[in-house]
């Protein structure tokens, strides 16, 4: 078998090419990285569709237009899909041509690029067709580094840091310090290009050193690269998150069961977990019904079993793979669960740094549009089309759209069980839905959510005719056989409860709405009022106390809403702005929001000599934030008019307090609101914010590590109910961020 050299340059400019190379290029690839590989060249889309016979077939056509006599070298440009369909070509076109790689990901240049393996797809199964055809050289260019997206940066460190666990333990002291890891994880390579070849190339004597005993695949050891994939693929499959993110929840399940079957100290399997944390994302807050089935038939397919026996690899400790065939997908699944909801609850020390990169900063989609107009687009069936921006969606909202895809692909009058999750947007929305359905629905609730107060928004459905029964979990809704000539709801306590049966009007309804009290929160109910006009619906709210909905003309027209980014979550980089003056946060969205007051009441705490006074009837969400940053500014604080804080995801009112008062900081509460003194107040030093599970004040504690010695924030990734991505582009942005508590229990 050929032995694969590996050529390390800064530029490929460096590097001298062989004068019979047909370059085939990702045609993907930024700019300055295809204009630096030399003519001729060929272009191809990159992913996984190239990998199948007819591409490879049209790619062999091309290659011989360009070249048809001995030698020839086909390089391949890209990624591992990339790189898997130039080398089968490589090893089947005249039997064998020379082969180079130069991989254009990090993934690429620890893993895929070295061994020898190519495949292609074949219907809708990967790798099915393959060959062992390693490349004569591998090219690793470490500027290419520079251009790609953190995202695939930290998909490649996951196989990195698998090869160096199996192979190379004693590279893995940069992931265990904390400034280190962080310089790995921002945006900025040239300050630490040194530190990523120095990594870059244990990771490919790891794996070479691996693929060496092994190099057919004939005596099984190979199978040790496996570590990590065998949850990983199934998460792939089921959930559709990238192949690395997926393989990340892989090694923090091998850390569990590693630790519970194979001998891995708690010490060493914490300090696995503690590598992977960063780079953990994509799971849902809570796995919804059917998932382990689905997990588990995928584990049932792995083409790593041997006469039908899973084969799992583990770890006896670092560099010490085992491999058993005693575990099940069941094992592995559990395992999972198990490794999230650790990730979830973790204690995360956030502390500033220096501020690098701000254009990192990408808030996600408008959480209380994104639901209404899930909920709208359901009603209307294929009529409504929703565009949201780029990246991770809240909690709030993929609960919810799972939750109406799953009542969507059952018949009308057929019983479903669907979770709500944890969002009280969430479950409110999904009760007024059950309640039009005329089959059985039952609801799953987390605990928090059922705490919540629903008993005037189920009133409202009961008296329209629907049966709802509180169940353990949640509830079981009956829906009414006929639509409602009207209904009746107490909105005081939230808007919700008036928005909830108002979207149901979508559906082409005609029926009244009585507000039977005030409505808390009004600027929500008037957008619902908004979305649905904008959908078709005609609506008369010429009385304060009635609603009265009935189709409009364009009503069965095509619906098209753009969903503008999160105002409520640009409200954190504004606050941290107010008491971080290095940094320049996003602008708001230009879209009407009660929380777009904001920037203004920073600048009136800044300026104000004595105590601030603000009512927060329409944006309560304020609060925390805006707290945390009269305490940053030594600022005079008094709330008003937000009595409703306290049925918030907490008693956000008393919690504040108590959250704020265990760390040092003087807040008291109001029956309507609560209060700051003005004057110096500063987090203790090391001390331990406690958030109670609620996402905004996890935001306010973000606020006040700006003032602290690295403050230790406790189950703060409660933040994905709105902002599933916050730590993340809080990290690329200069703070330091890291795991404090590292368990596995």
């Amino acid at each position: 078998m050929t032995d694969t050299s590996v050529l390390y340059c800064v530029d490929l400019g460096e590097i001298r090419w062989p004068d019979d190379a047909i370059f085939i290029v990702d045609g993907g690839l930024p700019e300055a990285v295809v204009d630096a590989v030399p003519r001729p060249k060929l272009h191809l889309d990159g992913g996984e569709s190239q990998k199948s016979l007819t591409r490879i077939g049209d790619l062999a056509e091309r290659v011989l237009e360009l070249r048809s006599e001995r030698p020839l070298t086909l390089v391949a440009v890209g990624g591992g899909a990339v790189g898997d369909a130039v080398g089968f070509l490589a090893s089947i076109l005249w039997r064998g041509v020379r082969l180079w790689h130069v991989p254009t990901t990090l993934v690429a240049m620890v893993d895929s690029a070295h061994g020898g393996k190519t495949a292609v797809n074949l219907g809708g199964r990967k790798n099915q067709l393959g060959t062992f055809y390693p490349a004569h050289k591998v090219v690793i260019g470490t500027h290419i580094l520079d251009t790609l997206p953190l995202d695939l940066r930290e998909e490649g460190l996951v196989e990195l840091l698998k090869v160096l666990w199996l192979e190379r333990p004693n590279e893995l002291a940069i992931f265990d310090d904390d400034s280190r890891y962080h310089d790995l994880l921002t945006a900025d390579i040239e300050p630490h290009r040194i530190q990523w070849q120095e990594l870059i190339k244990s990771a490919v004597e790891a794996k070479k050193s691996i693929v060496s005993c092994d190099p057919d695949e004939t005596t099984g050891y190979r199978r040790i690269l496996n570590l990590g994939h065998t949850a990983g693929h199934g998460l792939e499959a089921i959930y559709g998150i990238a192949h690395g993110r997926a393989v990340a929840w892989g090694l923090a399940a091998a850390a569990v069961l590693s630790s519970e079957n194979a001998g891995l100290s708690d010490d060493a399997a914490n300090r696995l977990i503690g590598h992977v944390d960063p780079l953990l994302v994509g799971l849902p807050e809570f796995f919804p019904p059917g998932d382990r089935e689905r997990f588990i038939a995928c584990l049932k397919r792995d083409k790593k079993r041997v006469d039908g026996r899973l084969i799992s690899i583990l770890l006896d400790g670092p560099g010490a793979p085992v491999q058993t065939d005693q575990l099940t997908a069941e094992d592995w699944w559990c395992a999972v669960k198990k490794a999230a909801q650790s990730w979830r609850r973790s204690e995360l020390v956030i502390a500033p740094g220096s501020i690098c990169d701000d254009s990192a900063i990408a808030p996600p989609v408008d959480k209380s549009r994104a639901n209404r107009a899930a909920v709208i687009a359901h009603l209307r069936s294929e009529k409504s089309e929703i565009v949201s921006p780029p990246g991770r969606l809240p909690a709030d909202v993929s609960d919810l759209r799972r939750a109406l895809d799953m009542i969507s692909s059952v018949p009308v009058d057929a019983p479903i069980a669907v979770e709500a999750g944890n969002g009280a947007t969430t479950g409110r929305f999904l009760l007024a839905v059950a309640a039009n359905r005329p089959g059985s629905t039952k609801l799953r609730f987390s605990k928090t959510l059922q705490q919540r107060p629903h008993h005037p928004l189920i009133e409202a459905l009961r008296g329209g005719g629907a049966t709802i029964e509180k169940t353990a979990s949640g509830y079981l809704v009956e829906g009414w056989s006929a639509f409602p000539r009207e209904l009746t709801v107490d909105a005081s306590q939230s808007s919700q409860f008036a928005s909830a049966p108002a979207l149901l009007a979508a559906e082409g309804h005609s029926f009244s709405l009585h507000l039977s009290g005030p409505v808390v929160s009004q600027p929500y109910l008037d957008l619902t009022i908004s979305m649905l006009n904008d959908c078709g619906v005609d609506i008369d709210s010429s009385d304060d106390h009635r609603l009265r909905f009935s189709p409009g003309s364009d009503l069965s027209e095509a619906w098209k809403f753009e969903i503008p980014q999160d105002a409520s979550s640009v409200v954190v980089w504004k606050a941290l702005q107010g008491v971080d003056k290095r940094f320049k946060a996003p602008p708001f969205p230009a879209i009407s929001h009660p929380d777009r007051r904001f920037s203004e009441l920073v600048d009136a705490l800044e300026s104000e000599t004595t105590t601030l006074q603000v009512d927060l009837q329409s944006a309560p969400d304020l609060a925390p934030v805006l707290t945390a940053v009269a305490c940053c500014l030594c600022a005079g604080l008094t709330v008003t008019n937000a009595a409703h804080l306290r049925h918030k995801e907490s008693n956000r009112i008393d919690d504040l307090v108590d959250a704020f008062g265990e760390i040092g900081l003087n807040v008291t509460a109001r029956s309507d609101g609560l209060a700051v003194p003005p004057g110096v107040q500063i987090p203790s030093k090391g001390a331990v914010f406690n958030p109670r599970g609620d996402h905004r004040l996890a935001m306010a504690g973000f606020v006040l590590a700006a003032n602290a010695d690295g403050l230790i924030i406790e189950n703060a990734r409660c933040v994905a109910k709105s902002y599933p991505d916050l730590w993340r582009q809080a990290r690329r942005l200069g703070y330091r961020i890291y795991r404090h508590q590292r368990s596995v229990s």
